[in-house]
């Protein structure tokens, strides 16, 4: 890429192997090749703790690694207490130790010397890639269902191969509004492909029928354009908006094409969340040992659900689809101590963000912002309606970690950013 053409092999290296991890982490039937990536990454790490252990360790001294650290016990602690400790030790593999953990570690240890600018830069285009190649793909994956089952999008036969895209596509999202607070505006090819892209991201969002997705969506869209202050954005995008909501709804209900689209646009809650659906039902639970919890793990949950719907004959779901919420999660595998551990973590996140975008400006700030609401959109927010995976979040945190080291031992750097 002609942006690192002038740095050293050994910074090319290191924001190589973490932007191409962070552009196929989505990307599914590639399984090898992000092991492959993976495993350059895990060497490379080694290396460098075995050459600077004792600075390493001044990466980790913060209280967003205190969070996690505090997170990581409380999930120890759930497995102690487990209905069914097998389970739970299963399920902590990949999520927790090969996802979150991971990730938190390797990628600032990676990252301990690069610059704050070339890892804000490596963030806004590993992102600005990785959401195209998603797009790409979703886009493909609809013409074959087309071309070859007569599968319409936004029905309920393309929903499965497409809802889970949801994830990718709100992870990636935030770089397409913090790109276009830095482009040059009075360029007309930078007005035209964030036309061509925001419209190609509408489409594929909207064929995920996945109504969490939406809603986290248009709170980060907010919250981006009130930080940026980008209002003229914000009114332009709230009228299309309108008249796109407008067009769907009073599009002839026939047509198989909007059928199902309309039909989650203007259903509020499907699962009956609050009223013996998912949420309602994981609370009652809950509340039948708030304070021990259960265990880990999405499997022993439904377990103990499945065990438990003879006795509550009002639930509405007779078979587990999960409780639809995060923290309700955490509180159900380890009671009280697991709500405060997630509610600790995801607020140190909060607050380590703010820190980032409030004391610095040009590509670091904006880099930061996509962290942040990226983080909000995946799993905060749409955390509050489904059940969104922690996996990935090991990568925020990561980059979060490595961008304030680097600001701490590179002061200049953001007084030159500021000037530019």
């Amino acid at each position: 890429m002609m942006v690192f053409k002038d740095y050293s092999k050994k910074s090319l290296w290191n924001l190589s192997i973490i932007g191409l991890y962070i552009i196929l982490i989505y990307l599914p039937d590639i399984t090898r090749y992000k092991n492959i990536v993976m495993g350059l990454i895990g060497a490379t790490t080694l290396w460098y703790l075995v050459r600077d252990f004792k600075t390493i360790c001044k990466i980790f001294k913060n209280n967003l690694s205190f969070s996690l650290l505090f997170l990581l016990l409380t999930i120890g602690y759930s497995i102690l207490i487990s209905v069914e400790p097998s389970i739970s030790i299963k399920e902590v593999n990949k999520p927790i130790l090969n996802g979150l953990l991971l990730f938190s570690i390797t990628f600032p240890i990676i990252l301990y010397k690069e610059k704050p600018t070339d890892i804000a830069k490596m963030v806004m285009i590993a992102f600005a890639i990785g959401l195209l190649v998603i797009m790409v793909k979703d886009l493909l994956l609809y013409y074959f269902e087309y071309k070859k089952k007569d599968i319409w999008p936004f029905t309920w036969r393309s929903l499965p191969s497409h809802r889970d895209f949801s994830y990718s596509l709100l992870f990636f999202f935030p770089c397409i509004l913090c790109a276009w607070f830095l482009a040059k505006k009075n360029k007309v090819i930078n007005l035209i492909l964030l036309c061509i892209i925001s419209f190609l991201f509408i489409f594929t969002i909207l064929g995920t029928l996945a109504r969490g997705a939406w809603i986290a969506l248009a709170i980060i869209i907010i919250f981006i354009v009130q930080i940026n202050r980008q209002w003229l954005l914000l009114i332009i995008g709230s009228a299309v908006s309108l008249l796109l909501f407008i067009s769907i709804v009073n599009t002839p209900f026939g047509d198989r094409a909007t059928k199902t689209l309309q039909y989650k646009l203007n259903q509020s809650d499907s699962g009956l969340r609050f009223s013996n659906g998912t949420q309602g039902s994981a609370l009652e639970l809950i509340l039948e040992q708030p304070i021990k919890g259960y265990g880990y793990g999405n499997q022993l949950y439904h377990n103990v659900y499945n065990e438990r719907i003879k006795e509550h004959k009002n639930w509405i779901f007779k078979k587990s689809i999960g409780p639809h919420n995060v923290f309700l999660a955490f509180w159900f595998a380890g009671g009280i101590l697991g709500l405060i551990g997630i509610l600790y973590f995801c607020s140190s996140i909060i607050a380590q963000g703010i820190q980032l975008i409030r004391k610095n400006q040009g590509i670091i700030r904006q880099a930061a912002l996509v962290l942040l609401m990226s983080f909000l959109g995946v799993y905060v927010l749409r955390g509050l309606f489904e059940n969104a995976y922690i996996n990935q979040v090991g990568i925020l945190v990561g980059l979060m970690l490595a961008l304030r080291h680097a600001l701490l031992n590179n002061q200049s750097a953001t007084l030159l950013d500021k000037q530019q």
